[in-house]
């Protein structure tokens, strides 16, 4: 990394966030074009994450995501960790994925061994872990930010998923029974989830057992609608053959 590269990196972990306006104070000597090409080296690296006009340091975002996730993702760690386990089982190189938002796929995205995949996902926190990879390409769907759970989803982010193709989706279900399927507390996020599913080959929902029994306002899948349904070992061998009797696969 050259000097002026080591300056700009710098400031952006002293300050967080800075604006191009503030990048060409700190080096005038240089055109905008060049540091532009210095945040696009800079975040290759890992080091930083560039936003509409400027850029962001990658500490001061895993910062906020772990405010936003500590909780939520200190639950049921180990129901997480057998769940992305076995996702990884569906995972094959020179693939397209998509990983949905929330904190057992995170899991997932930590666990995902660096092959050459081609990665789309609403997870910012996710794009952030997946960008160290070095053959993954990481694709982050646009559209407004879900603060509750550092996210995107809305109009422009259901749009953006229209033009990929993608061989497994894994989506995140917030609660699940039999009357209502699985659902969500969002509308956006509902809209999102769906279109994931129905742009992918193998269709995947990831789901801790401890959230069968529950109902959020908005379904966006019913267990035809999937191939496979991926829980820790607490669900009910009821439950299981729910699941199978509608053709939906238990891992």
């Amino acid at each position: 990394m050259n000097d002026r590269r080591k300056l700009i990196d710098n400031y952006i972990q002293e300050h967080n966030e800075v604006t191009l306006s503030s990048l060409r104070e700190l080096v005038p000597d240089v055109s905008e074009m060049t540091i532009r090409r210095d945040l696009e080296a800079l975040e290759a690296k890992g080091k930083i994450l560039r936003v509409h006009g400027g850029a962001r340091s990658l500490k001061a975002i895993n910062m906020l995501v772990e405010d936003a996730f500590s909780k939520r993702s200190s639950e049921n760690v180990n129901q997480k960790r057998i769940i992305a386990e076995k996702a990884l089982t569906l995972v094959e190189n020179n693939s397209s994925v998509y990983i949905d938002a929330g904190s057992t796929t995170m899991m997932l995205a930590e666990m995902l061994p660096d092959k050459n995949l081609l990665v789309s996902t609403c997870g910012i926190n996710i794009a952030v872990e997946l960008m160290r990879q070095e053959n993954s390409r990481v694709n982050l769907i646009g559209g407004e930010v879900n603060k509750n759970n550092i996210s995107t989803y809305g109009p422009e982010a259901r749009v953006a998923m229209e033009n990929i193709n993608i061989d497994v989706a894994f989506v995140a279900s917030t609660a699940f029974s039999p009357k209502s399927g699985f659902t969500c507390g969002n509308v956006h996020d509902c809209e999102l989830k769906r279109e994931a599913l129905s742009r992918a080959t193998l269709k995947v929902i990831l789901m801790d057992s401890a959230k069968v029994g529950t109902i959020m306002p908005y379904t966006f899948a019913r267990p035809g609608d999937i191939d496979v349904l991926i829980s820790d070992d607490g669900l009910s061998e009821e439950i299981r053959s729910f699941f199978e009797e509608n053709g939906t696969q238990v891992l």
